[in-house]
């Protein structure tokens, strides 16, 4: 499935200013929290280096975001933005290979050298504009020669409830079936400060699917939380996760490959589950047949045996430590149609007949598109809503296309 150009560029961007915020709601000055996440959150390229944002770009990036929300960090399609005039794409990428691979040697040194191999360079100052635009100033090639020190995580505790909410997969019991037994998988959310599940659920599969069913249910029934941390899993890193965060606002995280007990809660609470939930089901009288009479008896054992227990490190129950923070929680607005924020968002030109294709099926769009490049918005699973919009105005709805009913339209073949 593709994807909109512009997403990659606006997430990078939503998780430098998403830091800001966080750092504002501690009752940061906006200045030292702009310092702060300049100086601590380098920003990643595409050929895997990573470089630093200047503190006036990330200021302007956070007043786009409280004006226009997720989508004012979208960049503005323009052919010729950022290409330097002067420049050829081979020096242009040359400077920039030349400048990542030596970032401790002086650019007047550099530019010496590539000037005797090529006369046709143009002057030093536009270098500096063009390493300037991709973040390779002083700035940046000094973040480059730093190495980041990493030590042992010690044990911590989300301060409030919906601070931060962890997911993950685990095998669940096999379901009878024919001509064999059918696996399942658990999805997971789980709050770290409360121990609460907001929701889970057991599926056939550990996918993206999954993983957004069960987050979307989580935020309906308990709120939205400010940070969600995962592992390194696909369901969890691919760009229509990471979307569907930014639009929720919630910042997504990622535990470092290798480090499972980060997630030490979720972890722990599986086990929990297993041995308690699970293991029950093992029980004559107890199995369960179906998806559906699995998760409806999971339900069960959640409200009226876990979320009423006194947890052995909180001395409360899931569900009072929970209840004590209900007046601040961020809701969802009751009018808000929250399944759209769910909806992948990818590009397509629309073909002379009036149609798009996505994956292997034709969609027709309005005739009036044709020749035009236009963003579709649609739940990539269920594909029953395909909305078609171009620069920002809505064109109604995609169909599927029928060539058997076009034929007896007027116009059509005969």
């Amino acid at each position: 499935m593709e994807k909109s150009s512009s997403d990659p560029i606006a997430l990078q961007r939503w998780g430098l200013v998403n830091q800001v915020l966080e750092l504002l709601r501690r009752h940061w000055p906006l200045s030292a929290a702009l310092e702060q996440t300049v100086a601590s959150s380098p920003l990643h390229l595409d050929d895997g280096s990573s470089v630093t944002v200047s503190k006036r770009t990330l200021e302007d990036w956070y007043y786009k975001f409280q004006k226009g929300g997720f989508d004012a960090l979208r960049p503005r399609a323009r052919k010729d933005r950022g290409k330097p005039r002067r420049l050829s794409p081979e020096q242009q990428q040359r400077v920039l290979d030349q400048v990542r691979a030596f970032p401790g040697l002086h650019v007047k040194l550099l530019y010496k050298q590539w000037k005797q191999s090529d006369p046709t360079l143009p002057a030093l100052a536009s270098i500096y504009r063009w390493l300037e635009q991709n973040q390779l100033d002083t700035h940046g090639r000094r973040y480059l020669l730093r190495q980041s020190a990493t030590g042992p995580t010690k044990s911590f505790e989300a301060p409030a409830v919906n601070e931060l909410w962890m997911v993950d997969f685990s095998p669940g019991p096999f379901l009878p079936g024919t001509p064999k037994a059918t696996g399942t998988h658990l999805c997971l959310l789980i709050d770290d400060h409360s121990r609460l599940i907001p929701y889970a659920a057991y599926d056939f599969h550990a996918d993206t699917r999954a993983f957004l069913r069960c987050l979307r249910e989580a935020i309906k029934r308990r709120g939205l939380p400010r940070k969600l941390y995962t592992d390194q899993g696909g369901p969890f890193i691919n760009d229509h996760a990471k979307v569907v965060c930014a639009n929720l606002g919630i910042r997504l995280l990622h535990a470092k490959p290798y480090h499972a007990w980060s997630k030490g809660k979720a972890e722990r609470m599986f086990q929990t589950l297993q041995q308690d939930f699970e293991a029950a089901l093992r029980l004559p009288g107890q199995a369960v047949g179906t998806l559906e009479e699995l998760n409806a008896r999971f339900s069960s054992w959640l409200q009226e045996v876990y979320h009423v227990r006194v947890h052995s490190t909180t001395h409360q129950t899931p569900q009072e430590r929970f209840a004590q923070a209900t007046a601040s929680l961020r809701l969802l607005d009751s009018h808000l149609d929250v399944d759209r924020l769910f909806f992948t968002r990818i590009e397509r030109a629309v073909r002379n007949d009036g149609t798009v294709r996505i994956d292997s099926e034709f969609y027709e769009v309005d005739l009036a598109l044709r020749g035009l490049k236009v963003e579709l918005h649609f739940d990539p699973w269920l594909m029953n809503r395909i909305e078609v919009r171009y620069r920002g105005q809505d064109f109604g709805l995609a169909r599927k296309l029928d060539r058997h009913l076009n034929s007896q339209l007027p116009g059509g073949a005969r």
